[in-house]
């Protein structure tokens, strides 16, 4: 790693000079001297201890410049743990996001990143969340990596990289192509930052790592391989592999015995072949080297095809939304809304329906009650399921003051009119008029009360993250969700059962309200829990998904499977290719007649 030669970014000195941030505890104040060169290890140092706090990373496709961040990250974390807990407070958590859906026109630089916090992790959910996470972000709390600059449009660039220099207060290092940073920086640039440019892997490094994770004496092949890596510095495998994706790929789609003498012959047979062309072969062989069984494992869960087919499409769409993440709390959006609304109403309407059978003893008035309660019931939770939500749910430590609020209370207020109004027409001719009346004065309080306590839910989060609900693998957030709605409906069914209890007991009798007020908790638990549950919603489109694209009804299982794989990776609760290269070769129609001749080999 170098400074780059490039017009990136201004003068070493301007970087070095900068006292708008202190060094990190533990660390000194960088020298113009030390931004010169260096290697990974130094790049810690660099970003503690540089006064601007601001570093551009600049390299080639494949260079590593992700990789090189993720170091950065754990090297920031390990240095931030081992500090006294004093010091740690004043040392930036280092957060790494896309410039997916910011656009420095209409957004500032905080609102957004506030926003991310809260699409990203359960920690900040709700209001009181989102003012969490504005409050880190203006603290200066968090350190931010983006990466991808190159991927958004041309001429948000120049005025990202402006908003970046006049907006942020915090540690930033920004990961780019270079001749995508060049361009962008003739019209713009991060003030106070240094650039730094990857440099090639030379042949003898490549030799030497290719060397490592072979047997000794190595097969003939690899022998062949590392002699033209020496004999031929200059020739086009050379060349190649001075690219950290390149080397990476052919670790780890030629292994256990694979034949390299395949990958020479096809250096050979295309004559003139390019680094693109070298990379473009070795992408191919990603997936069938992922799905391929190997002796003393067990046989990949999911075949070739379906594999390919699967992660075709979510590249494809991935691609069209312009984003590099996919969270699967946001899957739905993938498939129509409708059907789900459906099948959820659908299941509480038929709950309601047989509670109320239930509660009149199978009489007619009971199937009227059903049906009235059914409908209703329905529809709200229709209604709640079809809101579109940011992120997934958490249990948290409530807030009790703020758990019944005024927005809360008025709609809880509507829902229970709604319900006491049913009551009492249903139950006139039932129970009479005068305990009629008292029970849908009763059950409309109770029911209303309850809406507004699973309304309020909401938006109880703690307010200075002392519960550290930060998901850091999307399996984690999934259960934490489940755990939400199992909670949330053991909640509500114990409300709503003890409220009607109370109810009809004073207008009815005590073992009548005993029975319906636990029938009535169990139907308004089920619906609730359902209603307000994402991963039931994500259940529901991923069988949306694989009856419109055949992929597998478990798609979560998939995705953990294609995790651990190593064809994804996962960046807190959210999943990325591992190689943006294989992202976009799968997207493109290329990749699914590449994807259909790996399937029939």
């Amino acid at each position: 790693m170098e400074r780059s030669s490039q017009p990136i970014a201004g003068p070493v000195s301007a970087a070095a000079s900068s006292r708008q941030l202190p060094p990190l505890p533990g660390l000194t104040t960088v020298q113009p001297w030390q931004l010169q060169s260096g290697g990974l290890s130094d790049l810690h140092t660099l970003y503690g201890g540089l006064g601007s706090g601001r570093i551009v990373i600049v390299g080639a496709p494949g260079s590593g410049k992700s990789g090189s961040a993720v170091l950065l990250i754990l090297a920031a974390l390990a240095h931030r743990e081992q500090l006294h807990t004093e010091d740690r407070l004043q040392v930036p958590v280092p957060l790494m996001f896309t410039f997916h859906g910011w656009d420095p026109h209409s957004q500032r630089l905080g609102d957004w990143l506030a926003g991310r916090l809260q699409e990203t992790y359960p920690l900040f959910a709700g209001k009181a969340g989102k003012r969490h996470a504005a409050q880190l972000v203006e603290a200066g709390r968090i350190a931010l990596i983006l990466d991808g600059l190159d991927e958004i449009a041309e001429e948000l660039r120049p005025v990202a990289l402006q908003a970046l220099s006049q907006q942020a207060n915090f540690r930033v290092v920004i990961l780019s192509r270079s001749a995508e940073m060049a361009a962008a920086a003739r019209q713009a640039f991060l003030e106070g930052a240094v650039a730094l440019e990857l440099q090639a892997v030379d042949p003898a490094a490549a030799d030497e790592y290719l060397t490592r994770v072979q047997l000794d004496p190595p097969p003939s092949g690899w022998r062949e391989l590392t002699c033209r890596l020496r004999r031929e510095p200059d020739g086009a495998i050379a060349k190649a592999l001075s690219n950290p994706l390149t080397l990476t790929l052919i670790r780890d789609t030629y292994r256990f015995g694979d034949d390299i003498h395949e990958f020479l012959s096809f250096c050979d047979a295309v004559g003139d072949v390019s680094g693109e062309d070298i990379q473009d072969y070795l992408i191919d062989r990603v997936l069938p080297a992922a799905y391929t069984a190997r002796p003393g494992e067990a046989a990949p869960r999911y075949d070739l095809e379906k594999a390919c087919h699967t992660l075709g499409h979510i590249a494809a769409q991935m691609n069209k939304d312009n984003t590099r993440d996919l969270a699967w709390w946001l899957i739905p959006a993938l498939a129509p809304r409708v059907p789900r609304i459906v099948v959820t109403g659908l299941i509480v309407g038929l709950v309601f329906a047989l509670a109320g059978w239930l509660v009149t003893a199978f009489t007619l008035a009971g199937w009227l009650l059903g049906f009235a309660l059914g409908l209703v019931g329905g529809l709200t939770a229709g209604l709640i399921s079809g809101r579109s939500r940011s992120a997934p749910h958490r249990v948290v430590h409530l807030h009790w003051r703020r758990l019944l609020n005024r927005s809360s209370l008025i709609a809880g207020l509507l829902i229970g009119l709604t319900f006491g109004l049913m009551i009492a027409l249903l139950f006139r001719f039932w129970i009479g008029p005068g305990s009629a009346l008292v029970s849908a004065i009763g059950g409309g309080l109770v029911i209303g009360l309850g809406f507004a306590f699973v309304s309020g839910l909401q938006f109880s989060q703690p307010e200075h993250g002392a519960d550290d609900g930060s998901s850091f693998r999307p399996r984690d957030s999934w259960q934490r969700d489940k755990a939400f709605a199992r909670t949330l409906g053991l909640l509500v069914g114990i409300v709503f059962w003890l409220g009607f209890w109370v109810v009809l007991t004073i207008a009815v009798a005590l073992g009548f309200g005993f029975a319906v007020g636990g029938i009535a908790g169990i139907a308004f638990g089920i619906t609730l829990g359902l209603s307000y549950s994402q991963t039931w919603m994500a259940s529901l489109a991923f069988a949306q998904l694989a009856r419109r694209w055949h992929t597998p009804l478990r798609l979560l299982d998939f995705l953990d499977d294609a995790h651990a794989r190593d064809v994804l990776r996962t960046v807190g609760p959210v999943y990325q290719f591992r190689h943006a290269r294989l992202h976009d070769r799968l997207a493109s129609q290329e990749s699914t007649h590449a994807c259909a001749n790996l399937t029939s080999d």
